[in-house]
Protein backbone atom coordinates (compact mmCIF):
# COMPACT_ATOMS: atom_id res chain seq x y z
CA UNK A 1 0.00 0.00 0.00
CA UNK A 2 1.09 3.41 -0.89
CA UNK A 3 2.41 5.57 2.38
CA UNK A 4 -0.23 8.32 3.07
CA UNK A 5 1.49 11.41 2.12
CA UNK A 6 0.69 14.81 3.72
CA UNK A 7 -0.03 18.06 1.93
CA UNK A 8 0.65 21.18 3.48
CA UNK A 9 -1.80 24.47 1.86
CA UNK A 10 -1.63 27.82 2.80
CA UNK A 11 -4.03 28.58 6.01
CA UNK A 12 -6.68 30.63 4.46
CA UNK A 13 -7.23 27.60 2.23
CA UNK A 14 -7.24 25.04 4.76
CA UNK A 15 -9.93 27.03 6.51
CA UNK A 16 -12.28 27.01 3.69
CA UNK A 17 -11.25 23.29 2.82
CA UNK A 18 -11.97 22.54 6.65
CA UNK A 19 -15.44 23.45 6.67
CA UNK A 20 -16.55 20.51 4.94
CA UNK A 21 -15.00 16.68 5.62
CA UNK A 22 -13.24 15.78 2.66
CA UNK A 23 -12.04 11.69 1.49
CA UNK A 24 -9.75 11.96 -1.62
CA UNK A 25 -9.14 7.92 -3.26
CA UNK A 26 -5.88 6.84 -2.53
CA UNK A 27 -5.36 4.05 -5.33
CA UNK A 28 -2.77 2.11 -5.73
CA UNK A 29 -3.42 -0.35 -9.03
CA UNK A 30 -7.11 -0.77 -8.74
CA UNK A 31 -10.27 1.23 -8.44
CA UNK A 32 -10.96 0.38 -4.74
CA UNK A 33 -8.33 1.17 -2.22
CA UNK A 34 -7.80 0.77 1.59
CA UNK A 35 -6.85 4.44 2.89
CA UNK A 36 -8.54 8.02 2.27
CA UNK A 37 -8.13 11.61 3.29
CA UNK A 38 -9.86 13.12 5.65
CA UNK A 39 -8.86 16.82 7.27
CA UNK A 40 -7.87 17.42 11.17
CA UNK A 41 -9.43 20.44 12.01
CA UNK A 42 -11.16 23.24 10.56
CA UNK A 43 -8.05 25.90 11.43
CA UNK A 44 -4.53 24.29 10.19
CA UNK A 45 -3.74 23.04 6.93
CA UNK A 46 -2.61 19.88 8.65
CA UNK A 47 -4.29 15.93 7.22
CA UNK A 48 -3.69 12.42 7.97
CA UNK A 49 -5.37 9.21 5.97
CA UNK A 50 -7.56 6.99 7.83
CA UNK A 51 -7.29 3.32 6.02
CA UNK A 52 -9.26 0.24 6.23
CA UNK A 53 -8.10 -2.68 8.35
CA UNK A 54 -7.76 -6.16 7.79
CA UNK A 55 -9.85 -7.90 9.71
CA UNK A 56 -8.96 -11.30 12.01
CA UNK A 57 -9.05 -14.12 9.87
CA UNK A 58 -12.66 -15.59 10.06
CA UNK A 59 -13.82 -19.01 11.36
CA UNK A 60 -15.68 -21.43 9.47
CA UNK A 61 -17.33 -24.61 10.07
CA UNK A 62 -18.98 -27.63 7.91
CA UNK A 63 -21.66 -29.80 8.05
CA UNK A 64 -24.09 -31.97 5.46
CA UNK A 65 -21.77 -30.91 2.60
CA UNK A 66 -22.15 -26.97 3.43
CA UNK A 67 -19.89 -24.40 5.71
CA UNK A 68 -20.66 -21.41 7.75
CA UNK A 69 -18.21 -18.20 8.23
CA UNK A 70 -18.37 -15.64 10.87
CA UNK A 71 -15.89 -13.17 11.41
CA UNK A 72 -15.21 -9.86 13.63
CA UNK A 73 -16.33 -6.28 12.82
CA UNK A 74 -14.33 -4.96 10.59
CA UNK A 75 -13.21 -0.89 11.42
CA UNK A 76 -10.72 1.78 10.26
CA UNK A 77 -7.91 3.31 12.00
CA UNK A 78 -9.48 5.35 13.07
CA UNK A 79 -12.42 3.67 14.43
CA UNK A 80 -15.11 4.14 11.80
CA UNK A 81 -17.31 0.77 11.33
CA UNK A 82 -17.06 -1.41 8.27
CA UNK A 83 -20.80 -1.02 6.53
CA UNK A 84 -20.07 -4.53 4.21
CA UNK A 85 -17.69 -7.54 3.50
CA UNK A 86 -17.28 -9.81 0.59
CA UNK A 87 -16.30 -13.39 1.00
CA UNK A 88 -13.72 -15.77 -1.07
CA UNK A 89 -12.60 -19.29 -0.50
CA UNK A 90 -9.51 -21.12 -1.70
CA UNK A 91 -8.57 -24.82 -2.43
CA UNK A 92 -6.02 -24.37 0.39
CA UNK A 93 -4.14 -22.41 2.91
CA UNK A 94 -1.68 -20.73 0.97
CA UNK A 95 -1.85 -19.89 -3.11
CA UNK A 96 -4.16 -21.24 -5.12
CA UNK A 97 -6.64 -19.74 -7.30
CA UNK A 98 -9.30 -17.52 -4.99
CA UNK A 99 -13.27 -18.35 -6.02
CA UNK A 100 -15.61 -16.13 -4.99
CA UNK A 101 -18.15 -17.42 -2.64
CA UNK A 102 -21.77 -18.56 -3.59
CA UNK A 103 -25.11 -19.29 -2.09
CA UNK A 104 -25.12 -16.81 0.94
CA UNK A 105 -21.89 -15.63 1.18
CA UNK A 106 -22.31 -14.00 -2.35
CA UNK A 107 -21.52 -10.78 -3.40
CA UNK A 108 -21.10 -7.82 -0.99
CA UNK A 109 -23.23 -9.20 2.27
CA UNK A 110 -24.01 -6.66 5.75
CA UNK A 111 -23.92 -9.46 8.13
CA UNK A 112 -20.85 -11.15 9.92
CA UNK A 113 -22.01 -14.63 9.00
CA UNK A 114 -23.14 -16.72 6.00
CA UNK A 115 -23.55 -20.02 4.73
CA UNK A 116 -22.50 -21.86 1.45
CA UNK A 117 -24.59 -25.07 0.99
CA UNK A 118 -23.73 -27.43 -1.94
CA UNK A 119 -19.99 -27.29 -1.78
CA UNK A 120 -18.00 -29.30 -4.03
CA UNK A 121 -15.77 -31.79 -2.16
CA UNK A 122 -12.36 -31.00 -0.73
CA UNK A 123 -10.83 -28.74 1.97
CA UNK A 124 -12.04 -24.88 2.07
CA UNK A 125 -10.20 -21.54 3.49
CA UNK A 126 -12.10 -18.90 3.60
CA UNK A 127 -11.07 -15.12 3.73
CA UNK A 128 -13.22 -11.84 4.03
CA UNK A 129 -12.69 -8.04 2.58
CA UNK A 130 -14.09 -5.40 4.61
CA UNK A 131 -16.31 -2.65 2.44
CA UNK A 132 -16.80 0.67 3.49
CA UNK A 133 -18.88 2.63 0.01
CA UNK A 134 -16.22 2.72 -2.52
CA UNK A 135 -13.20 1.28 -1.00
CA UNK A 136 -12.37 -2.53 -0.01
CA UNK A 137 -9.72 -3.04 2.73
CA UNK A 138 -7.41 -5.65 2.53
CA UNK A 139 -7.90 -9.48 2.44
CA UNK A 140 -8.10 -11.42 5.81
CA UNK A 141 -6.16 -14.06 6.39
CA UNK A 142 -7.43 -17.34 5.79
CA UNK A 143 -9.98 -19.67 8.10
CA UNK A 144 -8.90 -23.36 9.06
CA UNK A 145 -9.86 -25.68 6.71
CA UNK A 146 -13.40 -27.08 6.70
CA UNK A 147 -13.51 -30.23 5.05
CA UNK A 148 -16.69 -31.60 2.34
CA UNK A 149 -16.44 -35.06 2.16
CA UNK A 150 -17.54 -36.55 -1.54
CA UNK A 151 -20.97 -36.41 -1.54
CA UNK A 152 -22.66 -39.57 -0.22
CA UNK A 153 -26.72 -39.58 -1.34
CA UNK A 154 -28.83 -40.99 1.06
CA UNK A 155 -30.26 -44.39 0.83
CA UNK A 156 -33.07 -45.24 -1.82
CA UNK A 157 -36.69 -44.62 0.56
CA UNK A 158 -38.84 -47.89 1.02
CA UNK A 159 -42.19 -47.89 0.23
CA UNK A 160 -45.49 -49.48 1.34
CA UNK A 161 -48.10 -49.91 -1.07
CA UNK A 162 -51.02 -52.37 -1.59
CA UNK A 163 -50.48 -55.30 -3.35
CA UNK A 164 -53.41 -54.52 -5.03
CA UNK A 165 -55.92 -51.33 -6.66
CA UNK A 166 -59.26 -52.73 -6.87
CA UNK A 167 -62.53 -50.70 -7.65
CA UNK A 168 -62.64 -50.08 -3.57
CA UNK A 169 -59.54 -47.91 -2.89
CA UNK A 170 -58.56 -47.00 -6.30
CA UNK A 171 -59.76 -43.45 -5.48
CA UNK A 172 -57.56 -43.68 -2.11
CA UNK A 173 -54.27 -45.62 -2.82
CA UNK A 174 -51.99 -45.28 0.42
CA UNK A 175 -48.56 -44.70 -0.05
CA UNK A 176 -45.82 -44.35 2.69
CA UNK A 177 -42.08 -45.68 3.29
CA UNK A 178 -38.97 -44.81 5.13
CA UNK A 179 -36.05 -42.64 4.20
CA UNK A 180 -33.19 -40.77 5.30
CA UNK A 181 -34.48 -38.43 8.43
CA UNK A 182 -35.27 -34.67 7.78
CA UNK A 183 -34.74 -35.60 3.51
CA UNK A 184 -37.43 -34.58 0.98
CA UNK A 185 -38.97 -37.29 -0.87
CA UNK A 186 -40.39 -37.02 -4.14
CA UNK A 187 -43.10 -39.98 -5.21
CA UNK A 188 -44.08 -40.51 -8.25
CA UNK A 189 -47.16 -42.89 -9.63
CA UNK A 190 -47.19 -44.12 -13.35
CA UNK A 191 -49.44 -46.52 -15.24
CA UNK A 192 -47.96 -48.64 -18.06
CA UNK A 193 -50.70 -48.13 -20.38
CA UNK A 194 -51.13 -44.23 -20.71
CA UNK A 195 -48.37 -43.66 -19.25
CA UNK A 196 -50.21 -41.00 -16.35
CA UNK A 197 -48.14 -40.15 -13.74
CA UNK A 198 -49.02 -38.10 -10.38
CA UNK A 199 -46.52 -36.82 -8.14
CA UNK A 200 -46.12 -35.13 -4.58
CA UNK A 201 -43.09 -34.06 -2.89
CA UNK A 202 -42.84 -34.26 1.27
CA UNK A 203 -40.56 -34.52 4.11
CA UNK A 204 -39.65 -37.14 6.42
CA UNK A 205 -40.08 -36.89 10.12
CA UNK A 206 -37.20 -37.54 13.07
CA UNK A 207 -37.63 -41.03 12.38
CA UNK A 208 -37.12 -41.05 8.33
CA UNK A 209 -40.89 -41.89 8.22
CA UNK A 210 -42.79 -40.60 5.53
CA UNK A 211 -46.95 -41.02 4.13
CA UNK A 212 -48.22 -39.08 1.55
CA UNK A 213 -51.93 -37.70 0.65
CA UNK A 214 -53.68 -40.66 -0.84
CA UNK A 215 -53.31 -41.36 -4.19
CA UNK A 216 -56.35 -41.03 -6.71
CA UNK A 217 -55.65 -43.58 -9.13
CA UNK A 218 -59.15 -43.79 -10.58
CA UNK A 219 -58.36 -43.24 -14.31
CA UNK A 220 -54.71 -44.96 -14.49
CA UNK A 221 -54.94 -47.71 -16.96
CA UNK A 222 -55.62 -50.93 -15.14
CA UNK A 223 -52.29 -53.82 -15.28
CA UNK A 224 -48.89 -52.42 -13.46
CA UNK A 225 -48.68 -49.27 -11.20
CA UNK A 226 -45.28 -48.21 -10.44
CA UNK A 227 -44.54 -46.42 -7.72
CA UNK A 228 -40.97 -44.93 -7.31
CA UNK A 229 -39.83 -42.50 -4.62
CA UNK A 230 -36.08 -40.46 -4.48
CA UNK A 231 -34.81 -38.99 -1.51
CA UNK A 232 -32.97 -35.37 -1.34
CA UNK A 233 -30.53 -34.21 1.40
CA UNK A 234 -30.13 -31.25 2.92
CA UNK A 235 -26.71 -30.54 0.70
CA UNK A 236 -28.81 -31.44 -2.65
CA UNK A 237 -27.95 -35.44 -2.63
CA UNK A 238 -30.06 -37.54 -4.40
CA UNK A 239 -30.72 -41.25 -3.62
CA UNK A 240 -30.87 -44.10 -6.21
CA UNK A 241 -34.82 -44.31 -6.57
CA UNK A 242 -36.69 -46.98 -4.24
CA UNK A 243 -39.71 -48.81 -5.79
CA UNK A 244 -42.53 -50.91 -5.33
CA UNK A 245 -45.32 -51.92 -8.27
CA UNK A 246 -49.30 -52.87 -7.11
CA UNK A 247 -51.67 -54.04 -9.84
CA UNK A 248 -54.43 -52.54 -10.70
CA UNK A 249 -58.04 -54.33 -12.04
CA UNK A 250 -61.03 -52.67 -11.50
CA UNK A 251 -63.16 -54.54 -13.71
CA UNK A 252 -66.33 -56.21 -11.67
CA UNK A 253 -67.03 -59.92 -12.40
CA UNK A 254 -70.41 -60.78 -13.85
CA UNK A 255 -72.63 -63.59 -12.96
CA UNK A 256 -74.54 -65.04 -16.11
CA UNK A 257 -77.05 -67.67 -15.10
CA UNK A 258 -77.97 -70.73 -17.55
CA UNK A 259 -81.00 -72.81 -16.87
CA UNK A 260 -79.94 -76.59 -18.07
CA UNK A 261 -82.49 -79.43 -18.57
CA UNK A 262 -81.65 -83.16 -17.40
CA UNK A 263 -85.23 -84.74 -17.74
CA UNK A 264 -88.40 -83.33 -19.32
CA UNK A 265 -88.28 -80.53 -21.48
CA UNK A 266 -89.97 -77.24 -19.55
CA UNK A 267 -90.37 -78.81 -16.04
CA UNK A 268 -88.34 -77.76 -12.82
CA UNK A 269 -87.39 -81.10 -11.84
CA UNK A 270 -85.08 -83.45 -9.75
CA UNK A 271 -81.95 -83.29 -11.44
CA UNK A 272 -81.94 -80.05 -13.52
CA UNK A 273 -79.44 -77.05 -12.73
CA UNK A 274 -79.12 -73.32 -12.54
CA UNK A 275 -75.59 -72.80 -14.08
CA UNK A 276 -74.05 -69.12 -12.58
CA UNK A 277 -70.74 -68.56 -14.61
CA UNK A 278 -68.56 -65.72 -13.50
CA UNK A 279 -66.56 -64.08 -15.56
CA UNK A 280 -62.93 -63.87 -13.11
CA UNK A 281 -61.64 -65.91 -11.03
CA UNK A 282 -63.83 -65.32 -7.61
CA UNK A 283 -62.42 -65.47 -3.81
CA UNK A 284 -64.47 -68.79 -3.12
CA UNK A 285 -64.55 -67.74 0.70
CA UNK A 286 -66.66 -64.98 -0.92
CA UNK A 287 -69.43 -67.28 -2.02
CA UNK A 288 -69.42 -70.17 1.03
CA UNK A 289 -67.58 -69.52 4.24
CA UNK A 290 -66.06 -72.86 4.06
CA UNK A 291 -64.35 -72.50 0.76
CA UNK A 292 -60.78 -71.78 1.64
CA UNK A 293 -59.07 -72.28 -1.06
CA UNK A 294 -59.34 -70.65 -4.75
CA UNK A 295 -57.77 -73.67 -5.93
CA UNK A 296 -59.79 -76.10 -5.52
CA UNK A 297 -63.34 -77.60 -5.92
CA UNK A 298 -65.80 -77.81 -3.87
CA UNK A 299 -69.19 -79.90 -3.12
CA UNK A 300 -72.18 -79.26 -0.50
CA UNK A 301 -74.79 -82.01 -0.24
CA UNK A 302 -76.07 -84.62 1.60
CA UNK A 303 -79.68 -85.63 3.39
CA UNK A 304 -81.47 -82.44 3.77
CA UNK A 305 -78.88 -79.89 3.64
CA UNK A 306 -79.42 -77.68 0.62
CA UNK A 307 -82.66 -76.38 -0.16
CA UNK A 308 -83.74 -74.99 -3.27
CA UNK A 309 -87.01 -73.27 -3.65
CA UNK A 310 -88.46 -71.62 -6.43
CA UNK A 311 -91.42 -69.09 -5.34
CA UNK A 312 -94.47 -68.19 -6.81
CA UNK A 313 -92.58 -65.00 -8.06
CA UNK A 314 -90.28 -67.02 -10.25
CA UNK A 315 -87.25 -66.57 -7.99
CA UNK A 316 -85.13 -69.10 -6.70
CA UNK A 317 -83.20 -69.26 -3.69
CA UNK A 318 -80.99 -71.68 -1.60
CA UNK A 319 -80.66 -72.17 1.33
CA UNK A 320 -77.09 -74.72 3.41
CA UNK A 321 -76.20 -75.15 6.40
CA UNK A 322 -72.85 -73.12 5.89
CA UNK A 323 -72.83 -69.42 5.30
CA UNK A 324 -73.26 -69.18 1.61
CA UNK A 325 -74.24 -66.46 -0.82
CA UNK A 326 -76.05 -67.40 -3.72
CA UNK A 327 -78.32 -64.11 -4.64
CA UNK A 328 -81.60 -64.46 -6.02
CA UNK A 329 -82.29 -66.14 -9.22
CA UNK A 330 -84.78 -64.21 -11.23
CA UNK A 331 -86.07 -67.57 -13.82
CA UNK A 332 -88.10 -65.29 -16.22
CA UNK A 333 -89.87 -66.88 -18.57
CA UNK A 334 -93.23 -68.31 -18.32
CA UNK A 335 -94.20 -69.64 -15.22
CA UNK A 336 -97.60 -71.48 -14.14
CA UNK A 337 -96.30 -72.22 -10.73
CA UNK A 338 -98.72 -70.64 -8.08
CA UNK A 339 -97.06 -71.78 -4.69
CA UNK A 340 -93.45 -72.48 -4.12
CA UNK A 341 -92.05 -75.29 -5.56
CA UNK A 342 -89.11 -77.16 -2.61
CA UNK A 343 -86.72 -79.31 -3.80
CA UNK A 344 -84.37 -81.33 -1.35
CA UNK A 345 -84.21 -84.71 0.25
CA UNK A 346 -82.20 -87.51 0.93
CA UNK A 347 -80.10 -90.08 -0.77
CA UNK A 348 -80.34 -89.56 -4.00
CA UNK A 349 -83.22 -86.94 -3.67
CA UNK A 350 -80.52 -84.03 -2.50
CA UNK A 351 -80.00 -80.76 -3.90
CA UNK A 352 -76.54 -79.35 -4.13
CA UNK A 353 -73.91 -76.97 -4.44
CA UNK A 354 -71.18 -77.21 -6.07
CA UNK A 355 -68.06 -75.19 -7.24
CA UNK A 356 -65.31 -75.81 -10.22
CA UNK A 357 -62.84 -72.89 -9.68
CA UNK A 358 -61.29 -73.96 -13.22
CA UNK A 359 -64.19 -72.92 -15.25
CA UNK A 360 -65.55 -70.23 -12.43
CA UNK A 361 -68.93 -72.02 -12.35
CA UNK A 362 -71.40 -72.65 -9.37
CA UNK A 363 -74.17 -75.45 -10.43
CA UNK A 364 -76.91 -75.62 -7.95
CA UNK A 365 -78.62 -79.02 -8.87
CA UNK A 366 -82.62 -79.97 -7.55
CA UNK A 367 -83.49 -82.33 -5.82
CA UNK A 368 -86.54 -84.52 -5.32
CA UNK A 369 -89.08 -82.36 -5.23
CA UNK A 370 -90.73 -82.30 -2.13
CA UNK A 371 -94.51 -83.76 -1.41
CA UNK A 372 -97.25 -80.89 -1.27
CA UNK A 373 -100.17 -79.07 -2.83
CA UNK A 374 -97.78 -77.45 -5.45
CA UNK A 375 -98.85 -76.45 -8.83
CA UNK A 376 -97.67 -77.15 -12.01
CA UNK A 377 -93.39 -76.71 -12.64
CA UNK A 378 -94.03 -76.04 -15.68
CA UNK A 379 -90.99 -73.31 -17.35
CA UNK A 380 -90.75 -71.56 -20.48
CA UNK A 381 -87.64 -70.50 -22.26
CA UNK A 382 -86.67 -67.22 -20.75
CA UNK A 383 -83.39 -64.64 -20.04
CA UNK A 384 -82.90 -65.96 -16.16
CA UNK A 385 -80.37 -63.30 -14.16
CA UNK A 386 -79.02 -63.25 -10.94
CA UNK A 387 -78.24 -60.78 -8.54
CA UNK A 388 -74.83 -61.36 -6.27
CA UNK A 389 -75.40 -60.44 -2.86
CA UNK A 390 -72.95 -58.00 -1.35
CA UNK A 391 -69.57 -59.32 -0.07
CA UNK A 392 -69.21 -61.28 -3.69
CA UNK A 393 -66.21 -60.40 -4.56
CA UNK A 394 -63.15 -61.78 -7.39
CA UNK A 395 -59.98 -62.68 -5.94
CA UNK A 396 -59.02 -59.21 -5.65
CA UNK A 397 -61.62 -57.62 -4.17
CA UNK A 398 -63.86 -56.30 -6.83
CA UNK A 399 -67.47 -56.79 -6.03
CA UNK A 400 -69.41 -59.32 -8.55
CA UNK A 401 -72.43 -58.15 -10.17
CA UNK A 402 -75.17 -59.79 -12.48
CA UNK A 403 -74.75 -59.60 -16.52
CA UNK A 404 -77.04 -58.79 -18.78
CA UNK A 405 -78.49 -62.26 -20.13
CA UNK A 406 -76.95 -63.16 -23.89
CA UNK A 407 -79.56 -66.31 -24.34
CA UNK A 408 -82.61 -67.60 -23.50
CA UNK A 409 -82.69 -71.27 -21.42
CA UNK A 410 -85.27 -73.27 -19.39
CA UNK A 411 -85.58 -76.36 -17.59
Amino acid sequence: MSRPIQILRPRRQVRVAGIVAAALVISWGGPAASAYWQTLSSNDGRAKADSILAVVAPTASASAGAATVSWAQGATAAGRQVSSYTVARYPSATGGTKIAAGGGCSGTITARTCSEAALPSGTWYYTVTPVLGSWAGPESARSTGVTIAAATPPAAPTLSVPPIVNIANAASVPVSGIAQAGSSVTVTVRDVGTAQTSTQTLTTNGSGQWTAVNFDLTTFTDGTITYSAVATDAAGNASAPGTATSTKDTVAPTAKVTLVNKNVPGTAEKGDEVVITYSKTMNASSICSTWTDNSTNYNINGNDLVTIQISSAKVLTVTAPTVCQIGNVALDGAYTATSPLVFGGSGGNVSSIAWNYTSKTLTLTLGKLAPGPQASTSVGSGSPTVSPPAGVKDVVGNQAIGAAPDATSRF
